[in-house]
């Protein structure tokens, strides 16, 4: 056998990937990271342009609790600060006039919402209950995403009960159950795109994750969402690991049922004892392993599963008082219908999107500097259809074909149009407009479809065993949002599952 000079290799730079691999250094390892774009990061990558920088990936953070705190403190060897944005950190927009800004902590949102609602203060009380011990079903989920498999089966038997009646229904489900106003179901289902989940699909478990996640303070990291790979590549390069860019993984090499390696696009190959696809498990099974995996029941399962929906990005430069003209540290969740379950936008046929999410991340981060010019950045996201742009999926970025560009053209124009109806007195210290589609997602991310959040988060997927961070086959982890729940910080502790899973010790960490 072949010398093995790496103790791992991480497929993907993402925060799960740089997660994992900074882990595995901080306990003495030597790890590859290979990232096939030529910046680390992932969905925490930023890019610039016209003299503004925006970040593709991250709006803001929630209270990830005192135990991933100390853990994000110790793999970034304390390089990374999450400031705290104001108490109110959305913003819900409803036809009507309706607005509804949730505020930090749960115990403000609950008297607001009751002040609101004065006639729903049962129906509150019970939904809040039921959020709470959605969290602790969560709570078994994850660890059984940690577990051996046999163990992980066990486990999840013996708490079968709290998991078929929070993981296994839907947010829709669970709110049809507890509030019979129409309209707080409406505004208790709002942030799901949060989690990529629809009230009719999403796992109930998932969305009570990310309420309680923002109810505990929300936050954003000094420097904006860069600021991870520039913590932690430094932290697995001093351990003698490395993070390799433009580095396109080709295939993971098997030794029967083992994992032993990877080969690279360019046809060399790098060895190690463990392999970690931080890169998607779709992406894994389809791209990376050999058809007899694909198709064996672990392959088959996986891919049956269902991707997260895909959006276009607005990012737009903005100089003057932003403060004054409307923008706010909160986001803003603008729909155009009370049916949050329909925010799904087709750019060719509908002049607005029935949901905008609108950030302002230079007014959260307390490290920007706008200047003499008083420069800011905002980015509105919107929920769209991969079935719109799938035409072009086979093309190459840079030299797509006239009929992708003319509409994603046409969604920029509509999008900036809506954006300044929205926000009128912003329209004239617009500067600068980028325009990103579910392909730039895939380009740039490779991410299958656009799917931002991998799989999506249904019931199914959550009961699954097949997204393990140990799979079938020895040597072999999976890690990243796949492995543990969509989002930065379900991105990150997936990493971390899978760090434990190689290096044990790594568990009294997350404990």
């Amino acid at each position: 056998m072949r010398p093995r000079s790496r103790d791992a290799i991480v497929i993907g730079s993402g925060i799960g990937g740089l997660a994992c691999a900074a882990a595995l250094a901080k306990s003495g390892r030597r790890v590859l990271v290979l990232e096939q774009h030529w910046l680390a990061g992932g969905l925490t990558q930023t890019f610039s342009r016209d003299g503004f920088t925006w970040d593709v990936g991250l709006h803001y953070l929630g209270d990830m609790g005192p135990e991933a705190t100390r853990v994000l403190d110790w793999i970034a060897e304390g390089a990374i600060s999450l400031a705290p944005t104001g108490a109110g950190f959305d913003t819900v927009h409803f036809p009507g006039g309706f607005e509804f800004t949730c505020t930090s902590p749960q115990s403000a949102f609950e008297q607001n919402l009751k002040e609101r609602f004065p006639a729903c203060r049962a129906d509150i009380d019970a939904f809040l209950a039921a959020l709470a011990q959605a969290q602790r079903a969560a709570m078994t989920v994850f660890r059984m995403r940690a577990l051996p498999r046999a163990a992980a089966r066990l486990y999840g038997w013996l708490r079968r009960a709290s998991l078929r009646k929070w993981v296994g229904r839907t947010l829709g489900e669970v709110l049809r159950e507890t509030v019979a106003d129409e309209k707080l179901r409406a505004l208790l289902s709002a942030q799901w795109p949060d989690h990529g989940g629809s009230p009719a699909a999403g796992s109930f478990m998932m969305h009570a994750v990310v309420m309680l996640h923002y109810l505990g303070g929300s936050r954003y990291p000094r420097g904006g969402a860069a600021a991870f790979a520039r913590a932690l590549v430094p932290v697995i390069e001093r351990a003698g690991g490395e993070v390799r860019l433009n580095s396109a993984v080709a295939a993971v090499l098997l030794e029967g049922r083992r994992a032993v390696g990877v080969r690279l696009a360019d046809g060399s190959e790098q060895r190690a004892a463990a392999v970690v696809a931080a890169c998607g498990a779709r992406n894994a099974l389809e791209r990376l392993l050999p058809p007899e995996v694909r198709e064996s029941d672990w392959g088959r399962e996986i891919l049956s599963l269902e991707l997260t929906g895909c959006h276009v990005g607005l990012y737009l430069g903005l100089e003057g008082d932003v403060r004054a003209g409307g923008a706010s540290d909160a986001n803003h969740w603008c729909y155009e219908t009370w049916d949050t379950g329909e925010a799904t936008w087709h750019p060719a046929a509908q002049e607005r999107p029935p949901l905008m999410f609108v950030s302002f991340p230079s007014l959260k981060d307390p490290g920007h500097e706008p200047g003499a010019a008083r420069k800011h950045t905002a980015e509105a996201v919107v929920w769209v259809d991969w079935r719109d742009f799938a035409p072009w999926s086979g093309s190459r970025f840079g030299a797509r074909p006239l009929a992708y560009e003319k509409l994603k053209a046409l969604a920029g124009e509509r999008l900036l149009a809506h954006f300044k109806r929205l926000f009128p007195r912003l329209a004239p210290l617009v500067r600068s407009v980028q325009v990103s589609t579910p392909l730039t997602t895939e380009h740039f991310i490779g991410a299958p479809r656009g799917a931002v959040y991998g799989m999506a988060p249904t019931p199914r997927r959550f009961l699954s065993h097949s997204l393990a961070v140990r799979t079938p086959l020895a040597g072999l982890y999976l890690a990243g949002q796949d492995a543990a729940g969509p989002g930065v910080t379900g991105a990150m502790m997936g990493g971390l599952f899978a760090a434990a899973a190689i290096e044990p010790r790594i568990f009294r960490r997350l404990m």
